[in-house]
């Protein structure tokens, strides 16, 4: 029987034992459960072992020195890459992977036809035993690669490469701390390398970003190590859960509670948070000016969608439109320009910045409200936007006037939440109170909202 026909063979009765265990996982115990994840992960590491050494051998027999006698040109494919994927199904990128470690585990091809010896024995032997797997091999090859590349003594490679084998097996550890300690190791015995490094990093930073036919903003980023420390530490302070004593809530509160919840991805607010970053740096007093004024996002909508609450507005720059609510949310406290148009095309009204609360009115909403009064949110007072409860309307602000009386500090999220959902806003003796929608309190009783700083103010 020949090897593919014997491992055709054990492919048919490893099918026969998965199924059988798949039918019977729901019966089985936590730990036993366990017992066949690891049975089986040994088993994908002999199997992805052997799947790298085999592609490992194509590579070879496909080097680009045996010309159109190489074993992929020779069967009409452009690469070893198109020659392996046509053949096992794998994507392009796994077969890459495949062919590039099992080409590098190999020796090098010596003038007289023959192999030399194994750069990296250690970790051969480890993955033909399935004690370490293709991951990790892939992660040890890369950078006790780099070292040698850097110049190292080969006992010194060695010495790395056996320590990360022995380490990543006495220890399980897993890809990613395998990951972490070679790049540790790679730098204790190389620390002259970081220089290079740094500048190959440097030059691969990037941030592209254009407008997708579905309306979205789409892009892509790269960020040197300092970059990105400086984006996630702010993204992890702005998200961080603050500390609150108990909450003991009315049935209505709890109703509010939980319809208010944030709902949101952590990409989505990812993608939030470095938005109201950018926002928040755009309107400091130091950020360049253009024409005098700060960063200032031109909408255009006709009066008719502004009275009725509905329609769209378009962002110059922006192909994709945004819904009337948006403009609404928008209007309240980001630097925003309007510019109306009527029936007929003609501007009816070109811009209105001075609608914005004064610093000292938000000092004093924020003494008031403590924070995004939206129920159960820990939003501080400086991570807060300023909400007209009654709307913005003219240059007389009829009835949105901007005062305190008519303001509140709502958190991004919940401040577009409250301008798409059916809750309202009002506000009774100086204090914000949302009301229900019917469907959930047929009678509409106003609920206090905020944090409130003293004990003696009344609700309502």
């Amino acid at each position: 029987m020949t090897s593919a026909a014997r491992l055709r063979e054990i492919a048919t009765d490893l099918r026969d034992v998965a199924g059988a265990v798949g039918a019977g996982l729901g019966g089985v115990s936590d730990e036993a459960l366990l017992e066949v994840m690891a049975a089986f992960e040994a088993v994908g590491r002999v199997v992805s072992a052997a799947q790298v050494l085999v592609a490992g051998e194509v590579a070879v027999r496909s080097r680009s020195e045996l010309g159109d006698e190489g074993l992929s040109r020779s069967l009409n494919f452009t690469s070893p890459v198109k020659l392996v994927a046509n053949v096992t199904g794998a994507s392009a990128r796994e077969c890459k992977a495949r062919l590039e470690l099992g080409q590098r585990l190999r020796g090098a091809m010596l003038l007289g036809g023959g192999e030399g010896p194994a750069p990296f024995p250690a970790l051969g032997a480890a993955l033909d035993d399935g004690t370490v797997g293709v991951e990790a091999a892939a992660v040890i090859v890369k950078e006790c690669g780099a070292l040698a590349t850097r110049g190292c003594a080969p006992d010194v490679v060695a010495g790395a490469e056996q320590t990360l084998v022995d380490e990543t097996v006495a220890l399980h550890l897993t890809t990613d701390e395998t990951h972490k300690l070679a790049i540790h190791l790679r730098e204790v015995i190389d620390p002259d390398g970081a220089e290079p490094r740094d500048e190959v990093l440097q030059a691969q930073r990037s941030l592209t970003i254009a407008q997708a036919s579905d309306g979205m903003i789409r892009g892509k980023f790269a960020l040197t190590p300092e970059q990105g420390g400086v984006w996630l530490a702010s993204i992890q302070a702005m998200q961080s859960p603050r500390v609150t004593g108990p909450r003991f809530l009315t049935d209505e509160e709890a109703i509010a509670d939980m319809i208010m919840t944030d709902m949101r991805s952590q990409a989505q607010k990812n993608a939030d948070t470095v938005t109201e970053l950018i926002a928040r740096a755009a309107g400091a007093p130091d950020m360049p000016r253009l024409n005098g004024a700060t960063t200032t996002v031109n909408v255009h909508i006709t009066l008719d969608d502004i009275e009725a609450g509905r329609g769209v507005g378009w962002i110059d720059g922006i192909d994709a439109p945004i819904p009337a609510s948006t403009v609404a949310q928008m209007r309240c406290t980001s630097p925003t320009a309007v510019t109306v148009f009527g029936d007929r095309g003609e501007v009816l009204h070109q811009g209105k910045m001075k609608r914005f609360f004064t610093p000292a009115q938000n000092r004093a909403l924020a003494a008031r409200d403590g924070g995004c009064v939206a129920p159960g949110c820990d939003r501080p007072p400086s991570f807060c936007e300023t909400h007209h409860v009654d709307a913005w309307g003219d240059d007389t602000h009829p009835p949105g006037r901007t005062d305190i009386d008519n303001g509140v500090l709502l958190c991004h999220f919940h401040h577009s939440h409250l301008h798409k959902a059916a809750w309202k806003l009002i506000m009774l003796n100086g204090v914000p109170h949302l009301i229900p929608p019917r469907w959930i309190d047929i009678t509409q009783t106003p609920i206090p909202t905020t944090r409130r700083r003293t004990t003696n103010q009344p609700a309502a």
